[in-house]
């Protein structure tokens, strides 16, 4: 069963991700983004829109992972927040290979008209995204 989370606070809006993530929900997760966003699928690789970004959370989501936050902060300007996160990702894929994922979140969030936060830029690799040879500094 899913929490009920308030959205409109970044925190908020993380852990309602989060949630989504965890039980499945696929709609609930690409709920969460901005009809624009930009989401990271793997250090220096990244998807733009939601149809992009639904296929992505699809893969995620059918794993139900035991996604969980340990630390976070966020930085508020008006209408937009930059959101730090740090997390932990456990799941089994189809084939039985055990995944156990960290990471450092690096993510910027909007107040939409609704009153409810959503991703702009989802980077859940934060920082090491800069380690990648592949890395695109135009604007996406």
């Amino acid at each position: 069963m899913e929490k009920i989370v308030d959205r409109t606070t970044p925190i908020g809006a993380a852990r309602y991700f989060q949630n989504c993530v965890r039980n499945g929900n696929v709609e609930g997760a690409l709920d969460c983004y901005d009809s624009e966003a930009i989401y990271s699928t793997g250090p220096g690789t990244f998807v733009k829109g939601r149809e992009q970004i639904r296929t992505a959370l699809e893969q995620v989501c059918a794993l139900k992972p035991d996604l969980q936050a340990q630390r976070s902060a966020d930085f508020i300007v008006g209408d937009i927040a930059s959101w730090v996160d740090e997390w932990t990702m456990k799941a089994t894929l189809p084939d039985g290979t055990k995944l156990d994922l960290y990471g450092v979140s690096g993510d910027i969030l909007e107040k939409q008209a609704s009153g409810n936060w959503a991703y702009l830029v989802d980077n859940p690799y934060g920082a090491s995204y800069l380690n990648q040879q592949n890395v695109r500094h135009e604007n996406a």
